[in-house]
């Protein structure tokens, strides 16, 4: 069954729960209120009997001069009226059966007027009983067959009964156009999402007006899928296209070089050790490209252990590194004690990145500066400056720009540096001109604890 069906059904269901219970409310109400003018009617007709007694005596006058018998039930109407002079005593006949004590009280009136269910002929009847007031001892009795509103009755359920499917059918025709009003969203949805799985084509989109409701959220979040899957996969694509391409140089030159070296003398030839320390270079990039994708992979996929960490000290100890393996250019640092929450091997990698890149494109001679302060880590170099038409790209993974092409490295460096920043909620920002860059790596501070 589908969605729409499944809401109409559901919709014609509660409608017809609440109708039918409506319904039944309404049936049991007019059932009652017209067995209460039934009641009533057996009433009106008791207090009438004085002057049906008396009309019985006129009508009886007029004939043979007999007196008539009063207690020869006559009709008003649709109620049969019955006097029954006093003294009435139990056991006395009656239409309905024998009179009882009940009977002999409520004549006496040490009893009130009653009703009662009685069956005569295979009939039921509802009989009034009350003492006849101009008969001391005496009693009334009124009744009315009971069956004499079942028409009445019939037609109310039937109608009732008719209007309760009426309602449900109705709601469950309206449900389907308003469901398949709403639900159509959700069907270009599904028909989108076929499409994607059949095609493979995740460059489409919804295109759906922005809306707050469920249904446009969940568009909203289909195209937002759909984008990031895209970008995933184009990433995805581009890494694998990026880095065949820079394994492709290294591993040629060290297949180049073991060539060489198994041709003619191999290691006693004179330029073998040229050759093998070539080697060793280009595996040792081979195996610093393997390193930075592994840890480009790493900031950008998983969340970070973080801790609290000092930025200074953090920085202080990447300088070191760095003025031990690069003696020129010179690094001048000034480093204020700050903490910060963040993954310190990610964090400690992107400051070695930066100023790395700094000390490349510092000239001999010239001075790279490190500041730390506030939660920030600035670094300075005396290079030429980033051209505008490189500067939106830097942090790109594999992207070199063409003054850099001819240097060493893979342009992996300052991806992961953008990498560190964000996967530990912080930015990096660069402000470049002729006389150099400065990039800067800021997170938020924590407080400083005595």
């Amino acid at each position: 069954m589908t969605l729409r069906n499944r809401v109409s059904v559901a919709a014609a269901a509660g409608v017809l729960i609440v109708v039918a219970a409506v319904s039944t409310a309404l049936y049991l109400f007019y059932a009652a209120s017209l067995r209460s003018r039934v009641d009533a009617t057996l009433v009106d007709a008791a207090q009438q009997a004085a002057g049906i007694a008396r009309s019985l005596k006129q009508s009886g006058g007029r004939g043979s001069g007999t007196v008539p018998d009063i207690s020869t039930p006559v009709t008003v109407g649709s109620v049969q009226v019955q006097l029954i002079p006093g003294p009435v005593t139990p056991g006395q006949p009656n239409r309905f059966g024998p009179l009882d004590g009940h009977d002999v009280a409520v004549a006496g009136q040490a009893q009130p007027a009653y009703f009662a269910d009685e069956h005569h002929d295979g009939q039921q009847f509802r009989v009034y009983t009350v003492a006849w007031a101009d008969n001391p001892g005496g009693l009334v009795r009124t009744s009315r067959p009971a069956n004499a509103d079942d028409g009445a009755l019939r037609d109310a359920a039937l109608l009732l009964a008719g209007l309760t499917v009426a309602a449900a059918c109705l709601t469950y025709g309206a449900a389907r156009l308003t469901a398949g009003r709403i639900l159509r969203p959700i069907g270009e949805l599904t028909e989108a999402a076929e499409h994607v799985t059949k095609t493979r084509d995740l460059t489409s989109r919804l295109g759906f007006p922005q809306a707050n409701d469920e249904v446009g959220r969940l568009a909203s979040s289909f195209d937002t899928m759909l984008a990031a899957l895209h970008e995933s996969l184009t990433a995805q694509r581009q890494l694998t296209a990026d880095a065949s391409h820079e394994l492709r140089t290294p591993l040629t030159s060290l297949t180049t070089n073991l060539d060489l070296l198994e041709d003619g003398a191999g290691l006693a030839d004179p330029q073998a050790p040229a050759l093998v320390r070539a080697a060793r270079e280009q595996a040792a990039e081979l195996d610093q490209l393997i390193t930075d994708l592994l840890d480009l992979a790493r900031y950008r996929e998983s969340p970070p252990h973080r801790e609290t960490v000092r930025l200074d000290l953090l920085t202080e100890e990447a300088v070191r590194r760095l003025r031990q393996r690069e003696p020129h250019p010179a690094i001048d640092s000034e480093l204020h004690p700050c903490l910060v929450h963040a993954d310190p091997a990610g964090l400690d990698r992107a400051i070695t990145n930066l100023i790395g890149n700094a000390v490349k494109w510092t000239p001999e001679g010239d001075t790279v500066r490190v500041v730390v302060e506030n939660g920030q880590v600035s670094v300075t170099d005396q290079g030429p400056g980033i051209p505008d038409t490189d500067l939106p790209r830097i942090f790109e993974r594999f992207y070199r720009a063409p003054a850099a092409r001819g240097t060493p490295g893979a342009g992996l460096g300052l991806a992961i540096v953008g990498g560190v920043a964000r996967a530990n909620d912080g930015t990096v920002t660069v402000r470049t001109g002729p006389g150099g860059s400065t990039f800067t790596l800021a997170f938020p501070p924590l407080p400083e604890t005595d």
